[in-house]
């Protein structure tokens, strides 16, 4: 990976960010993710999270391009209804590049099948391929599942699956993402989608985190808070080292994408966050200030890591 120049880190960070360089510990990048060889609930928070991106496969390099070196997690979406290898290729090509793979699967559309047992055995495959790979990477059984389920329904399903893909090996790291807006004022519903038991089982936890409203009206509740919101939660769960990942977030202002990945790089334990980078739904692909913005989040994730040259 191209090393950057600690001038440029500070360019794009200004005095602030000089500072988060300045303080940061520059641990080699593999140092950031969880050791295969142990088990992922004693593994330690990272010394500085993966800085990721989450954009269609055929935006994937030019974005790559406009942001520049530094990236270290690819958020991945696969459906266990397409077979154990949807979306093989895309994992194989994250490893290559030294990013963590965060792959979201989904079943078909249908929580039902996978509570009768459907997908089990395509799980166990697909566990295994990723397994076979022999690096980390992370895993997830359908993320953001508040309105396309009930809360026990999600629960009987991780119940399932989360076992069938940690029988994969220890390179596969198996968590949630739920709704982050969920923390803003519904923290008894999110509670729901994460019992004890689900937290002793998973490897990490994570939400996704986006700004309410549209690009020409944004709202008032941002992604940055709810970072801290999650960690909070986990304390209070009796959780507090449990690794936490942001598998999207994103921001109509170079402001809210700022604020955003200084929540990733202060919050304690984040192993990845990936910002959304592309244009539909919530998102509006990066360009101007908040491509810069996002940039100087990449480049400070770089410094702590060991990519300053």
């Amino acid at each position: 990976m191209e090393h950057l120049s600690r001038r440029h880190v500070l360019q794009l960070l200004g005095a602030t960010g000089a500072g988060v360089v300045g303080s940061s510990a520059l641990a080699p990048l593999a140092s950031a993710v969880p050791d295969p060889g142990t088990d992922a609930a004693a593994v330690p928070p990272p010394s500085g999270p993966l800085i990721g991106m989450s954009s269609p496969d055929r935006q994937w390099a030019t974005r790559i391009a406009q942001v520049g070196p530094g990236i270290g997690a690819r958020r991945i979406f696969a459906d266990l209804a397409d077979g154990p290898t949807s979306q093989l290729r895309l994992v194989r090509d994250a490893h290559a590049a030294g990013q963590l793979p965060v792959i979201s699967y989904k079943a078909g559309g249908s929580i039902a099948d996978t509570l009768a047992g459907r997908y089990d055995t395509v799980a166990a495959q697909a566990a295994a391929q990723l397994a076979a790979l022999g690096k980390p990477t992370a895993v997830t059984f359908w993320h953001e599942p508040h309105g396309n389920m009930t809360p026990a329904q999600f629960v009987a399903a991780n119940r399932r699956m989360v076992p069938i893909f940690q029988r994969g090996g220890a390179s596969l790291r198996v968590g949630p993402l739920l709704n982050g807006f969920l923390l803003d004022r519904q923290v008894a519903t999110f509670a729901q989608y994460a019992p004890d038991d689900l937290l002793a089982l998973w490897d990490f936890f994570g939400i996704d985190t986006y700004e309410a409203g549209t690009m020409t009206s944004p709202g008032t509740a941002k992604p940055a808070p709810r970072i801290g919101a999650a960690r909070t939660f986990l304390t209070q769960r009796g959780f507090a080292t449990m690794p936490l990942g942001i598998g999207e977030y994103n921001g109509y202002s170079a402001r809210t994408i700022t604020d955003a990945g200084n929540a990733l790089l202060t919050t304690s334990g984040v192993w990845f966050g990936c910002l959304w980078n592309s244009t539909g739904g919530k998102g509006v692909a990066l360009s101007g200030d908040r491509l810069t913005a996002f940039r100087g989040t990449v480049a400070a994730a770089a410094a702590r890591n060991g990519l300053i040259g």
